[in-house]
């Protein structure tokens, strides 16, 4: 029986993560060495002594009881406190420990630089990562959003990589680090504006669209743009979201739909004062937004 259970111990470690540590925990006398211990997620606790004698009990029921044997292993698979006690002896004579499970640290600071600034089309453009090693291991890829359709469509091992843009227009690129423990970090944007062939950045659309002509009747805003763009609309009144709504490019009505404060403070056939927030967004993600006070009555 003990040949079969060191046999599995031994199973246990060869799978362990590579760069996985060990933390050995023998028992006897009526305590445990080392009774509080700290891992990183991945590592294993190997506990030795007499099962039969002293129980092996998890406080927050992370593993099973073991009552029998010489030697145990448990992988640790999520950060947390991981708390254990000998099911015999933890009232009479304090038998327990404690192992602290650390989560994946990320780096502090996630950048990257682009070269150059300002592209044209049929140019090539170089993005490199520029920000901090990863704390507690090694960042072994990175992942792009080159497009700027928010899909992490490149991935690179090395913290470089490298698109030619065929067309025009102003994009947001985006980046995170994965490291060692295939943990993502937080993600980095810019954005990059591309010109087209012999031109310059700035002969690229700079100017935001404007709303003219709100109206608001009921819950329905209507408005004029100067130019073909998406619209983003919500009522307030004091710091509650009351109604909201969007429209796709080219559509200038927007048909606000109540929250559960609107619904609460806009009753049927009552005017309430808010204050109306409406943006625009071009195709080349130029923005304005315009506020007005208005009062609406929900019929």
């Amino acid at each position: 029986m003990r040949g079969a259970l060191l046999g599995s111990v031994a199973a246990l470690a060869l799978a362990a993560p590579a760069g996985a540590a060990d933390h050995p925990i023998a028992f006897a006398n009526y305590s445990y060495s080392p009774a509080d211990e700290t891992a990183a997620v991945g590592d294993t606790a190997t506990f030795s002594g007499d099962f039969d004698s002293h129980p092996l009990v998890w406080s927050g029921g992370q593993f099973s009881s073991t009552t029998t044997g010489s030697s145990r292993q448990f992988t640790f698979t999520t950060p947390g406190t991981y708390a254990y006690y000998c099911a015999i002896h933890v009232d009479t004579r304090g038998m327990k420990g404690v192992i602290v499970v650390a989560g994946n640290q990320h780096p502090a600071n996630v950048s990257f630089s682009v070269s150059p600034p300002a592209a044209t089309v049929g140019q090539t453009v170089t993005f490199t990562y520029t920000g901090d090693p990863d704390p507690d291991g090694t960042l072994v890829r990175w992942e792009w959003d080159l497009d700027g359709d928010g899909t992490f469509e490149t991935t690179s091992s090395t913290p470089s990589t490298a698109r030619t843009y065929t067309s025009p227009g102003t994009i947001t690129v985006r980046m995170r680090a994965i490291d060692n423990g295939n943990e993502p970090s937080a993600v980095a944007s810019q954005a990059l504006t591309v010109a087209a062939a012999g031109g310059s950045a700035s002969s690229l659309d700079r100017t935001a669209p404007r709303a003219t002509k709100l109206r608001l009747k009921g819950l329905t805003l209507t408005f004029r743009s100067s130019e073909r763009a998406t619209a983003t609309a919500t009522l307030r009144r004091r710091s509650k979201t009351l109604a909201k709504g969007t429209a796709k490019a080219g559509r200038t009505t927007i048909h606000l739909r109540l929250t559960k404060a609107g619904r609460s403070v806009l009753k049927r056939g009552h005017r309430v004062k808010t204050t109306l927030t409406l943006t625009l967004r071009d195709a080349a993600s130029n923005a304005r937004t315009v506020k007005r006070s208005m009062d609406v009555r929900r019929t």
